[in-house]
């Protein structure tokens, strides 16, 4: 059984650097101490961004698509990721594929969305994709990005800095990566790439942190960070991946917990639902 999915799918700085760190640091002790309302307002201490929809049409980005089929993809999706991830007590979700051009920053940014419409979930979206970094390009924001992942790693941001609020969009906070990095799998084995991912453990319990990263077969990144991160979800593509190269990356994946496979563009018909292996 596989997964089936449809293909279809002036930011304000209202908040200066020091009021972000102020919040984010009376936020950081309150953390567990507050209930399921956490996940309606969870992220509002941090900046503000503001998405393009014509741009997130374009890349299919199913919150600007006048799709129903897609979105219900997405939400059926949605609930059998939900579903494993809570039976398991898993918070954390590393999105890959085999190869390029196979649609897993399509789908991580769909799946991020869809699960923050789900009253009692909140979600972070992080792009670990250091080498091609697509998340604040394909949801419109990408000229406002002032700091990201990059940034923190190479100790020019902190926390407050990189995380960024779409407005319009409840209970998600992206932390988006500005430009590539070279040596990206030693800064990921780094002592700031642990301290990123303990804060990221240390949300609320309502917080699912779903990290868009490059293809298994392209370099080791995922391999450096699977082993802190609870599940991997594999997105394949009809007509793009093969069944050697979904092998290998399965065999280098075989110690780590895999949620499912996603097969996007699926050519048979009639098939708006997703299914997961």
């Amino acid at each position: 059984m596989h997964t089936s999915i449809q293909k279809a799918i002036d930011k304000s700085r209202g908040v200066d650097s020091g009021t972000a760190k102020a919040r984010y640091n009376k936020r950081s002790s309150d953390i567990g101490q507050r209930g399921s309302a956490v996940a309606s307002n969870i992220f509002r201490m941090f900046q503000p961004a503001r998405p393009d929809p014509e741009i997130m049409k374009k890349y299919q980005i199913v919150s600007a698509l006048d799709d129903a089929a897609a979105s219900s993809a997405y939400s059926l999706l949605r609930t059998r990721v939900l579903k494993r991830m809570r039976s398991n007590n898993w918070h954390s979700l590393l999105v890959t594929s085999p190869g390029p051009a196979e649609g897993k920053t399509i789908t991580a940014a769909n799946l991020a969305i869809s699960l923050s419409r789900d009253v009692n979930q909140s979600v972070l979206l992080v792009d670990l994709d250091l080498h091609r970094s697509t998340v604040a390009k394909y949801l419109g924001f990408d000229i406002d990005v002032e700091a990201g992942v990059s940034d923190f790693l190479r100790e020019n941001a902190e926390i407050p800095d990189i995380v960024y609020v779409p407005t319009e969009m409840d209970r998600i906070g992206i932390i988006p990566n500005r430009e590539p990095i070279e040596n990206a799998s030693d800064l990921l084995g780094s002592p700031r790439m642990r301290e990123l991912l303990a804060w990221l453990k240390n949300q609320a319990e309502q917080t699912i942190v779903i990290f868009d990263m490059p293809p298994v077969l392209v370099c080791d990144d995922v391999l450096v960070v699977c082993s802190e991160i609870d599940a991997v979800l594999m997105v394949v593509s009809q007509g793009v991946t093969d069944r050697i190269g979904l092998g290998k990356a399965m065999d280098l994946l075989q110690d780590t917990d895999i949620l499912g496979v996603v097969l996007n563009q699926s050519a048979e018909e009639g098939r708006n639902d997703a299914y997961l292996y």
